[in-house]
C-alpha cells in the first residue's frame, strides 16, 4: 500500500477517535511535523509506529490488516 493510502486512513481513524496531529504524534513518539509528513504520504509509517497505530486505536490484528494492507476501511 502507497504511503499517501496509509497517511489517508490513519487521518480517519483520528477522526473516528477525536485525536489531534499533536497527541497522535506524543503517543508514536515522533514530532507533529514529522506526522505531517506521514499523514500526508510524503514518509512511510515504519513498521513500529503502525504497530503502535493499532495499538492506540485498539485494533485487533483483522481490523489492523483491513486497515492497513487492503483498501477498504470502514
Amino acid at each position: 500500500m502507497e504511503a499517501k493510502e496509509v497517511g489517508i486512513k490513519v487521518k480517519k481513524l483520528m477522526r473516528i477517535n477525536k485525536l489531534t496531529e499533536k497527541q497522535l504524534a506524543e503517543k508514536i513518539g515522533i514530532n507533529v511535523k514529522t506526522l505531517s509528513r506521514k499523514l500526508a504520504g510524503k514518509q512511510e509509517f515504519c513498521a513500529s509506529e503502525i504497530i503502535l497505530i493499532t495499538k492506540i486505536f485498539e485494533l485487533d490484528i483483522n481490523k489492523c490488516a483491513e486497515t492497513f494492507f487492503t483498501n477498504k476501511i470502514k
